[in-house]
């Protein structure tokens, strides 16, 4: 998307889509900050190994395994309005707790942990009510042209935050860092006042049809051969790309000896990558076709993954490596989920947007803990570097599912 294009797709979205995207870009930048933050945190603070890091990550990431289904229940049921209210003010609240408990010497692994996992529940309310709401606000027309400039702002928040949170972190603390995003998830709530959005369909079945109605998000996904394609290819690159990042910190921090500071800059250059990704993703759709594009960019994802690890010494090269490795990740995944994420919209009835989206988190994203803990165990058992190459190799697998579907020969869907 050229910036001209850029700029005449802003002018063709409604007003209340901006502010949805300007919350949501807010409170990931916000989110970046703590992405490096709480782990620096343990590991700086509290003395945590590979072990510690990723029993903290699996903590961030289990309520998608046990809350998802459940949260796509609830979106199809209650405003989405109402869900993203709640579930900002108790994040906000919530990350509040970690500086105030520092402060007071109070805080340990188990209070960050069931922050974490908190912050983690009431994140994945948010993220399918987001989702869920886009197409009560813009057309369904523009929902490829609205989730590119969403994969856009995001990556822009995805490259300037590693920055920030590096200034924070050396300028205050690493807990104290945590406050930005405390803020973020405050100012995010309040631009939703800005956010007109048309009554969706409501689900009125009773409670005792709750499993019943989970059932039909999982039964949408997975009786469907593309999306049941693209969510597998998915959930296992998110397995090995936690198994990789429960040590990755820590290869930054102990092999590497870097500060802080330079940990934020060095991922900050790496996540430019992902503005190149989604200003490239329509363009590369268009010149190969879906299918094609998608087995590309997960290719080049792990392909970026595996650079981090190749070299220690001297200093300046280990750094290149790790900024480059960064880069590829970054451009991989911004194709990857300008192009994904649509099919969801193309391929589900409308009622069950809620509910496909949680079931399609849920597995996706509840195989992350399951990855952390692999790739902590494995950082304790082979060593850190050793561990970020096999989990580089193996996410590679993930294009495996895409080349065994009709994805593999698909150009384009009709939204």
């Amino acid at each position: 998307m050229s910036r001209a294009h850029c700029s005449a797709a802003l002018l063709r979205l409604p007003r209340g889509y901006l502010a949805l995207l300007v919350g949501q870009t807010v409170s990931l930048l916000g989110s970046q900050v703590t992405m490096l933050a709480l782990p620096l945190t343990a590991i700086t603070l509290l003395g945590a190994g590979p072990v510690q890091t990723g029993l903290l990550l699996a903590c961030g990431r289990a309520p998608y395994l046990l809350a998802g289904p459940f949260a796509g229940v609830i979106v199809d049921r209650l405003p989405h309005r109402w869900i993203l209210l709640i579930a900002n003010f108790v994040m906000a609240a919530t990350l509040a707790t970690i500086p105030l408990l520092a402060g007071l010497g109070h805080l340990g692994m188990v209070q960050l942990c069931t922050a974490t996992a908190l912050v983690g529940v009431a994140a994945v309310n948010a993220e399918v009510a987001y989702l869920a709401c886009v197409p009560t606000v813009v057309d369904r027309t523009q929902l490829v042209q609205a989730q590119s400039l969403l994969e856009l702002s995001q990556a822009s928040a995805l490259a300037a935050g590693p920055f920030l949170a590096g200034w924070l972190v050396s300028a205050f603390s690493a807990p104290t860092a945590i406050l930005a995003d405390s803020a973020s998830f405050l100012l995010a709530a309040a631009l939703l006042s800005l956010v007109p959005m048309r009554a969706a369909a409501r689900s009125a079945a009773g409670s005792t049809q709750l499993l019943g109605q989970m059932a039909e998000g999982l039964t949408t996904v997975f009786g469907n051969p593309i999306l049941r394609a693209v969510t597998l290819a998915t959930g296992t690159f998110i397995f090995w790309y936690n198994a990789y990042s429960a040590v990755f910190l820590l290869h930054l921090t102990k092999d590497l000896g870097l500060e802080g500071g330079t940990v934020g800059v060095v991922l900050g250059i790496g996540a430019l990558g992902g503005v190149v990704g989604a200003v490239t993703a329509p363009w590369a759709g268009r010149a190969i076709g879906l299918g094609p594009v998608l087995m590309v960019a997960l290719a080049l994802s792990a392909g970026g993954m595996s650079v981090a690890a190749l070299l220690t010494r001297p200093w300046w090269a280990a750094v290149v490596c790790v900024a480059l490795s960064q880069f590829l990740l970054s451009v991989g995944q911004g194709i990857y989920n300008v192009q994904q994420v649509p099919i969801r919209y193309a391929l589900a009835p409308h009622r069950l947007q809620g509910r496909v989206n949680a079931s399609i988190r849920s597995v996706v994203w509840g195989l992350a803990p399951l990855g952390a803990l692999v790739g902590g165990a494995a950082g304790a058992a082979s060593g850190l570097r050793a561990t970020l190459l096999a989990s580089s190799v193996l996410g590679a697998a993930s294009v495996l599912w895409i080349w065994r579907s009709p994805l593999r020969h698909t150009h384009s869907l009709r939204l």
